[in-house]
């Protein structure tokens, strides 16, 4: 457990929850991409989130709210899709189902579907559940879904795309091109636009990390990341500002450069940085706790933004 303190201490030592964190604040620098060095005296390149198609330049001053996360849902100018993936739903999928206009299946989430949401709904019959709760369409390679889910949903006119031929994309990226298609046709623009991909953390390790990359990958497009207890987003490069769900989120929390390196600052934290180079390897905010209701963030590179989400049943 590592997290960010600010400096000028050369060796910090503190005791958090029975545990003691070391940090060697000689690796905090102050200054800013993309003059600066890193602390093995090496030249600090571009964050590899700019390097993609869709990076051509920092985002500034971008709002980041979990407001869908709540009863109250979202505003009327905003929409919200949501894609399931194979791992185990959050408790909030009934809810954020109905807040949603787009719902779509990564070919085995059509299982988790099918199987879990009747236990979220005791109240109600399995079949008429399953009846009820009906996605917009599956997509994937269809490897994971299985036969009687499939025909189930075919019979009551679910949409099913065989994208086996493509193995270049995950079945989330495949989800995420069906999102951004119908934005399009919609005339929606993306920053109306949230995408809540559920199931994208937890289980298999290559799966989540994966999932982190797609954040990268795609940074234009509000994607939250939630599974296992968790909520991750992309905080872009430049100034962001933060607002939680606190009610449903924290307090635990954590700012990590999954893309590179990144000097960064922040207010609204319990440990905030300032002018604070994290990368992996290093020194990297986790463990972290919110402490305001807004949360602001000026980075050089971007930084994945974790939070823990609390146990809501619907």
């Amino acid at each position: 457990m590592c997290l960010a303190f600010r400096p000028p201490l050369s060796l910090a030592v503190r005791s958090l929850s029975s545990r003691t964190v070391l940090c060697d604040t000689r690796k905090l620098l102050h200054s800013t991409w993309p003059s600066r060095k890193l602390s093995d005296g090496s030249a600090a390149s571009p964050p590899v989130a700019a390097q993609l198609d869709t990076a051509a330049a920092p985002m500034e001053n971008r709002l980041l709210c979990s407001r869908f996360l709540s009863s109250h849902g979202i505003s009327a100018q905003d929409q919200l899709a949501v894609v399931l993936l194979n791992w185990t739903l959050p408790q909030l999928t009934p809810r954020l189902w109905h807040t949603a206009t787009l719902r779509v299946c990564a070919d085995g989430g059509a299982n988790r579907l099918y199987d879990e949401l009747p236990g979220m709904l005791p109240g109600e019959s399995a079949e008429a559940v399953r009846a009820q709760y009906l996605p917009t369409a599956i997509q994937g390679d269809l490897d994971s879904i299985r036969p009687d889910v499939v025909d189930f949903y075919r019979r009551h006119g679910v949409p099913v795309h065989d994208l086996s031929g493509d193995q270049d994309s995950t079945d989330l990226q495949k989800c995420i091109a069906y999102v951004r298609q119908h934005a399009q046709e919609q005339n929606l623009e993306l920053r109306h636009l949230t995408l809540a991909a559920l199931g994208a953390l937890g289980g298999r390790l290559d799966h989540s990390l994966s999932s982190l990359s797609t954040l990268h990958t795609h940074r234009d497009l509000n994607l939250v990341l939630l599974g296992d207890g968790n909520l991750a987003r992309l905080v872009p490069a430049g100034r962001c500002t933060i607002r939680p769900d606190r009610s449903l989120e924290g307090p635990s929390c954590g700012l990590v450069p999954c893309g590179g390196p990144a000097v960064a600052s922040s207010s609204g934290l319990r440990w905030n940085l300032h002018d604070t180079e994290m990368r992996i390897g290093a020194l990297v905010s986790t463990s972290n706790l919110i402490a305001a209701d807004e949360v602001v963030v000026e980075s050089d590179a971007d930084l994945v933004w974790t939070t823990q989400l609390k146990v809501q049943h619907s």
